[in-house]
């Protein structure tokens, strides 16, 4: 299949969103309605590489994905859980060892050695039920839950204060079922009906449009919920999906022969800097402190762009040395 260079470039900046949404800034709290978006976008995009209209074909893809993910999760977790041990023997702290936390895991993805691992576990469950779904011909039922799942995962979760006068813990709906399943889903539909959608005259200014619209109604929902103080924990807002689309659709609008830094950096390392970020969070707060006062404001503010510099090469380093692809 033909390389999508612009969709590769989507992927980075999805990853570059990740990585804004998870370091904390003086100026967070303004831009994270935005930063939502990048996860859904990911799986969107999935879902979009990885949809046929064949039916044996399809199956193959779900069922090498599921195996290339399964590994990613694997050698992930063990990487992260690493860590987190080498933290535990330092605090003599291992309360994340119990049955709760085991369960949490396999039920509802909460990985308990990184935070952002969830979205792998969420990923590969998402992969084994389209499989089955496929294999069985009752994809049109994934269909038609995509609605039901969104809106259960904004019910029990961003407006979840507003509906029910209460917080529930948001692992309940940040999990395969409420995030991995949906938005993997719109993205075989976006494939599905990829024909109709490109062949529209306005397709380009539509979608630019829609990222314009839906990043300032983010915004708004973020300052509404604020005002009545029931903004939960919970991350994706009403517009979330409706900006991840319009996200997606544009950068499949526009024409990208041949390959750029950007649409590079995507292909080759937007996982890795999905994955490996938080060991430059971890180790940026750790030594911090025993940086000049310079050093440390200037780091306040460039934070992101520093741990995505510093994973980048990080990655590149691992691919030299042939430990990664």
């Amino acid at each position: 299949m033909r390389r999508l260079h612009n969709i590769d470039s989507l992927k980075f900046l999805c990853a570059v969103l990740v990585i804004f949404l998870h370091v904390h800034t003086p100026y967070q709290e303004y831009i994270l309605p935005l930063t939502r978006c990048a996860v859904p976008c990911f799986l969107i995009i999935s879902g979009y590489l990885i949809y046929t209209e064949d039916k044996t074909r399809l199956e193959g893809h779900l069922k090498r994905s599921i195996g290339k993910i399964f590994q990613i999760l694997v050698w992930s977790t063990l990487v992260f859980a690493a860590v987190k041990f080498l933290f535990a023997f330092k605090n003599n702290d291992f309360s994340f060892l119990n049955l709760k936390t085991l369960g949490k895991f396999i039920l509802l993805n909460e990985n308990p050695f990184g935070f952002h691992l969830w979205y792998i576990g969420a990923y590969l469950y998402a992969l084994i039920i389209v499989y089955f779904s496929v294999k069985s011909n009752k994809l049109k039922y994934i269909w038609w839950s995509v609605p039901i799942l969104l809106m259960l995962d904004l019910c029990l979760g961003k407006y979840s204060l507003v509906l029910w006068h209460k917080e529930f813990p948001f692992i309940l709906v940040r999990n395969f079922l409420c995030v991995g399943l949906p938005y993997f889903s719109i993205g075989m539909l976006l494939k599905r009906w990829k024909e109709p959608i490109l062949d529209f005259k306005y397709l380009q200014i539509l979608a630019m449009g829609g990222v314009i619209l839906f990043s300032l109604t983010s915004l708004m929902e973020n300052r509404l919920l604020i005002e009545l103080q029931a903004n939960a924990t919970r991350d994706h807002y009403v517009s979330s999906t409706f900006l991840a689309v319009s996200l997606f659709i544009l950068f499949l609008s526009i024409t990208q022969a041949k390959t750029n830094t950007l649409s590079v950096l995507g292909e080759k390392d937007s996982l890795y800097i999905y994955i490996f970020h938080p060991l430059f969070m971890t180790f940026f707060s750790t030594v911090n402190k025993y940086l000049p006062n310079l050093w440390q404001e200037i780091y306040l503010y460039l934070a992101p762009v520093i741990i995505l510099v510093a994973t980048i090469i990080f990655s590149k380093s691992l691919r030299i040395l042939h430990i990664i692809k």
